[in-house]
């Protein structure tokens, strides 16, 4: 692909505001939001991580995003691009480094999909799990093939849309998919509102223990949740970014994602964990929460498993507008990298991911050290380095008064600067490093 193709690929741009903001809520809220928040809100005691993952998502991550956002608007290209571009040989393998975190991705979340999926069926075959979830997780669980075979349609599908490109592909159907997943979600809620004695899980989702907030773990976990539901570190923003107009108000509409991501992984915590305190099902299920722990929440009220059907169909829909994201992300570094075509780029990311997932379909401790390992770990050593550049080589006060205050529509002060590089900066350096020991 030559260079003048390349720089072409970037002119298929987000189609409207509507469609950016879609499309990175997209990439954003998903099955992290739906089934990764509520588990780590449980295993950390409620409301101490909630408070945790509030405190971050604001204070640090929105400095961090206008930068790598403005970035990417700026050189208009991928992560391998850009960072080849100002940072040579060094910012080109740093760009690679960045793109693995959305491919190690795939290799483990379309998982979570697939046991989706099966779950719809099953939810219409009669409902077997309510006899006994956790037996019945555990059999779905063990049914490596057929989880197999779900994970390597979804990889598929999602190549399908991709092929289609930003406007055709991914915005399109976020718009479609994101508005019937918060539709769902609000529903879910209200329903789940309406329980006789949720007061007691509601109190322990929201009632932060302060004792917990002394735990180094559960920042970090919360830091690396607040970058994974905003897509902050591995080149999620910056190629977002880089399908932006120059006259688009970045700020805001950055802003405007933050904030509702934030919503939507808080409202996800509503429609699971209250429920699941008050039934005396175990909170602190891991991975199977929503699985083991939902189907007799649901069973519980009435028509719980229209309740529950819709549930899963929002986690799907979230899920599947999130893997459109995570292959764009290496796809692009291909196209911009190694001057490959978008169509073969496609192919060999759907390759990749496909065997990937083996490993994590049929080995459940490889699943949670691959979950730790790209949902932290990269997560926060990539948004520390990314970090660190932009606010310190860069310069904070450039990048604010040069790359977006000019098109916002509210013109940000100084008082940014010194909290990109004095607060977010030694914060990301700080998870970057927990995140590593815990690999220890």
């Amino acid at each position: 692909m030559s260079n003048d193709n390349a720089n072409a690929a970037r002119s298929d741009g987000w189609g409207s505001r509507i469609g950016y903001i879609l499309s990175t809520l997209g990439m954003s809220v998903g099955v992290g939001a739906m089934w990764r928040f509520p588990m780590l809100t449980a295993k950390y005691g409620g409301g101490a991580f909630v408070l945790a993952f509030v405190i971050i998502s604001i204070i640090i991550v929105i400095p961090a995003g206008w930068a790598e956002s403005a970035l990417g608007r700026k050189y208009k290209k991928s992560a391998v691009g850009t960072l080849g571009e100002i940072a040579g040989k060094k910012g080109t393998a740093f760009g690679y480094l960045m793109a693995a975190t959305p491919l190690g991705l795939m290799f483990y979340y379309p998982v979570i999909m697939g046991t989706v999926l099966m779950y719809i069926y099953y939810t219409f075959a009669g409902a077997p799990f309510l006899e006994n979830s956790e037996a019945f997780y555990t059999s779905v669980n063990d049914n490596r093939l057929a989880i197999y075979l779900c994970v390597v349609a979804i990889i598929i599908v999602t190549a399908v849309i991709s092929l289609k490109g930003i406007q055709k592909g991914v915005e399109k159907c976020c718009k479609i998919l994101l508005p019937i997943m918060f539709l769902f979600l609000i529903i879910i809620c209200v329903r789940v509102f309406m329980l006789d004695g949720i007061t007691e899980g509601l109190n322990f989702y929201l009632s932060p223990n302060l004792k917990g907030l002394g735990n180094v773990n559960l920042w970090m976990e919360a830091a690396g949740m607040a970058l994974f539901a905003v897509g902050l570190g591995p080149g999620y923003l910056l190629t977002y970014g880089s399908y932006m107009s120059d006259k688009a108000d970045l700020a805001t509409d950055f802003v405007t994602v933050n904030i509702t991501q934030l919503l939507i992984c808080v409202l996800c915590g509503f429609a699971t964990i209250p429920a699941v305190v008050l039934f005396g099902l175990d909170p602190t299920a891991g991975k199977g929460l929503i699985f083991q722990s939902l189907p007799l929440v649901f069973s519980q009220i009435s028509g719980g498993m229209i309740w529950f059907v819709l549930f899963m169909v929002a986690l799907f829909f979230a899920g599947l507008s999130t893997t459109l994201s995570m292959m764009e992300i290496p796809v692009t570094c291909l196209m911009d990298g190694l001057k490959w075509s978008r169509a073969k780029g496609i192919a060999v990311v759907t390759i990749v991911s496909c065997l990937g997932a083996i490993p994590c379909v049929w080995n459940d401790a490889f699943f949670a050290f691959t979950d730790n390992l790209v949902g932290n770990v990269f997560y926060c050593v990539t948004a520390a380095v990314i970090a660190f550049y932009l606010a310190w080589i860069i310069g904070a006060k450039k990048i604010r008064t040069e790359w977006y205050n000019p098109t916002s529509a509210l013109q940000y002060g100084s008082w940014v600067d010194v909290l990109y590089k004095f607060i977010a900066v030694p914060a990301f350096a700080y998870f970057a490093i927990t995140a590593i020991l815990s690999l220890f």
